[in-house]
């Protein structure tokens, strides 16, 4: 049985005030709450208990001034995201990766980020804690956004996604099929990034 890394949701809504965004909320305060309060469960049970929210890296990545963008493919595991396009690269952090639950969430991120595309991290930098409320899959979930400078490769797993690379009004453009995190992104990344 697959176990993940999970935190309180209490802990979580007190952080953001249950409102739903990206909050630039300091990194070494999510890391001494990640150490204290985080602990592994069985996913089969975290998918399902909205008392909990799994910790996901979500990894933005950009080559050049232009973002990597995903769609999901009906090959890929979870059924809840198939055809969506997605911003991020990450997923669920293992009791594999670790017993302490930062190294462990440090050491997943980097196993997420090379399990689906083949990279080159040029540069990685924190930016913030990630809260959507608003369907039953993003309600059992918090991500830790991060964005990464990229030499892109390829794909490690090609016929779970197709790819693009697409600055932000090429982005904008197909909204509507954003998954509901890379919705939140994409309004995080335009006012980081105005031009």
């Amino acid at each position: 049985m697959e176990q993940v890394l999970v935190v309180p949701t209490k802990i979580i809504d007190d952080l953001v005030n249950g409102t739903d965004g990206i909050f630039p909320i300091d990194l070494e305060k999510l890391r001494d709450l990640i150490e204290k309060s985080a602990f592994f469960i069985d996913r089969e049970i975290a998918e399902n208990d909205e008392t909990l929210r799994q910790l996901i890296p979500y990894v933005l990545m950009r080559q050049q001034g232009k973002f990597l963008l995903l769609r999901r493919t009906k090959k890929q595991q979870e059924r809840r995201l198939h055809g969506k396009l997605s911003l991020g690269v990450g997923g669920h952090i293992n009791s594999g990766d670790g017993d302490a639950p930062w190294r462990a969430f440090l050491k997943g991120m980097e196993r997420e980020m090379h399990e689906e595309v083949n990279v080159e991290v040029l540069q990685l930098s924190y930016v913030g804690l990630l809260n959507d409320t608003s369907s039953p899959v993003s309600r059992v979930h918090v991500g830790l956004v991060y964005l990464a400078e990229v030499k892109f490769l390829g794909l490690n797993e090609p016929d779970m996604f197709d790819f693009w690379f697409m600055d932000l009004k090429e982005i904008e453009q197909r909204r509507e099929e954003l998954e509901g995190w890379s919705k939140l992104a994409l309004d995080f990344l335009k006012k980081l990034m105005p031009n």
